[in-house]
């Protein structure tokens, strides 16, 4: 088991990436890091690359793919780093993967710092990828508290009756997860110097990926947005709760 964490930091949000080749229409290479599963890059020709100078080099020690066809496509991934630009300096693979499936994945890795990251795909059969995050992980300092539920779902949509009252079905647009997200007995210097950066400079304001548990459940990696406002509501010694909700749709 491992501690939850939060996945919001992405190279690719550090400068423009640049694709070695891009299909024709809205495939663009910026849609990786929009965070919008419904935005796609597609290349053209493989082995295919998209590569970002982020300007100084910046740590990452973790690749995260959500929404994605490699699987059906045949298609595999490695993750780069460079410090020239890929002419002298190539790591030739800080971490690779041939996905199972095309649901949502993360790789960890040893952390690593360079000014240019890259994505390399292989295969014959061209993929489509809607986002891409390679960054510095969020990880929380303590476990969910007791009450946390990784598999709850409310069905957003319509529910049909007929006229006298007998149920015929519904309407499912999509199924909603939500959580209030408690962390008990956290310090208050952590608080300070990582969780409020945090939420000042990202969470508040853009979706995030949460991960309860990377380590035994990999696969389960929720697409959410942060609610309006977090508690720290202070305990004995110098520690508080963090208490914050999220939502999403269950993947």
């Amino acid at each position: 088991m491992s501690a939850p964490k939060l996945f919001y930091d992405n190279r690719f949000a550090d400068a423009t990436p640049v694709a070695s080749t891009t299909a024709a229409g809205s495939y663009a290479a910026a849609n990786l890091n929009d965070l919008r599963p419904y935005t796609w890059w597609k290349p053209t020709a493989l082995p295919a690359t998209v590569t970002v100078d982020c300007g100084s080099a910046k740590a990452a020690d973790f690749a995260l793919f959500y929404g994605h066809d490699l699987h059906t496509q045949g298609a595999s991934i490695e993750i780069h780093g460079s410090t020239d630009n890929f002419a002298a300096s190539d790591v030739t693979v800080v971490a690779s993967y041939a996905p199972t499936s095309d649901d949502p994945f993360l790789l960890e890795f040893a952390s690593a710092s360079y000014r240019y990251w890259r994505l390399k795909i292989t295969g014959t059969t061209m993929p489509s990828i809607a986002m891409v995050l390679i960054g510095a992980e969020l990880v929380m300092p303590e476990y969910l508290n007791n009450g946390f539920d990784p598999l709850a779902r409310n069905v957003i949509g319509r529910s049909n009756n007929n006229d006298n009252g007998q149920p015929l079905g519904a309407i499912v647009d999509y199924e909603q997860w939500k959580q209030t997200l408690e962390f008990d007995f956290v310090s208050w210097s952590w608080l300070r110097s990582t969780w409020q950066p945090a939420w000042r400079n990202y969470l508040r304001s853009s979706p995030f990926i949460f991960a309860w548990d990377s380590v035994d459940y990999p696969a389960e990696l929720y697409l959410v947005r942060a609610g309006n406002s977090y508690q720290t509501p202070h305990t004995n010694g110098l520690l508080a709760n963090l208490i914050f909700d999220v939502s999403g749709v269950g993947t």
